[in-house]
């Protein structure tokens, strides 16, 4: 997948587009149906698949103080694009300025190179996508805007148990630990992806080792708790996944070794060996058990080798 940050020149190169518009974030249900929506526009039209997509989150640039934890970070983002089949993807810069571009203003500068008889662009999305200053474009003014060079498709809604899904609402559903519906809704298990990093040496002192994690300051991860998780090498992903179990808090039962921040430590069930700063991917399956502090550490011990029992025997 080819992927691009300026629109320059691209209508010189692809004659004829199919533009799947939106964040993306999470690539959920709804998404991938906007993007097989599109893949089926351009082999109806002979056309290029493409997204049109921005970084960061707009909110970031319009109103940082609602800016939003994302469930993927830009590289898995462009990764779940990628996989999805299509041609190219137009990471566009959101900035400042192209917050303020009224709707007519962003239709000629961004999709004006094919908005004359020889070309062909067509952009598709949900009816809830916007553009323009303060949102006030919608997916059917491309065409007026346009002069009618520039052709739309609405996808229709996907819903799940009678609400639309959105990519708020699977953040929400996170954040109050129903993994289960976040999974439904995202079509896959929610997963960070981050490099390891050194820890305290607790867990190997207590008898389970941990590979640790900081997740990035700008992707949610789950509520503080313990989970049962499914753990993934990038550098050696022929190696499958295997399970294991993964305390994101702050280590009450040890006040002295409290990390600044929430930690992601995750045990991985028979691993030997180093993973001191590998890129890990951590698929979170199931809650077990909200974190809590110990009497002792003989108590702490003793329950972590019932955590891990409980994942290994499921």
């Amino acid at each position: 997948m080819r992927t691009l940050k300026s629109v320059d020149n691209l209508a010189d190169e692809v004659f004829r587009i199919v533009l799947a518009a939106g964040f993306f974030d999470g690539m959920h249900l709804g998404h991938r149906d906007i993007l097989t929506h599109a893949a089926e526009c351009a082999r109806a039209t002979g056309s290029e698949t493409w997204v049109l997509t921005f970084e960061p989150h707009p909110l970031n640039i319009i109103a940082p103080q609602r800016k939003p934890g994302l469930l993927t970070s830009l590289d898995l983002r462009l990764e779940f694009i990628g996989n999805s089949g299509v041609d190219g993807c137009l990471l566009l810069p959101f900035t400042k300025q192209l917050s303020e571009l009224t709707p007519v203003q962003f239709v000629h500068e961004i999709l004006g190179g094919w908005m004359n008889s020889e070309k062909k662009c067509t952009v598709v999305s949900g009816n809830n996508w916007r553009f323009g200053k303060e949102r006030s474009g919608k997916l059917s003014d491309i065409e007026t805007l346009s002069g009618g060079a520039i052709k739309v498709s609405e996808v229709p809604t996907v819903v799940f148990e009678g609400s639309r899904i959105s990519s708020s609402r699977i953040r929400a559903e996170i954040q109050s630990g129903n993994l289960e519906k976040a999974t439904a809704m995202l079509g896959h298990p929610h997963l960070i992806r981050e490099r390891t990093i050194s820890g305290a040496g607790m867990g190997t002192k207590l008898g389970f080792a941990t590979a640790n994690i900081m997740p990035r300051a700008e992707v949610m991860p789950p509520p503080r708790a313990i989970y049962e998780v499914a753990v993934s090498r990038l550098c050696h992903k022929g190696d499958g996944w295997m399970k294991g179990v993964a305390n994101y808090g702050f280590r009450p039962t040890f006040p002295d070794a409290c990390p600044e921040s929430a930690l992601l430590e995750v045990h991985i069930l028979d691993f030997k060996g180093n993973l001191h700063g590998e890129v890990l991917d951590v698929v979170f399956v199931r809650k077990i058990r909200d974190e809590m502090k110990f009497e002792s550490k003989g108590d702490l011990v003793r329950q972590m080798k019932a955590d891990v029992e409980s994942v290994r025997t499921r």
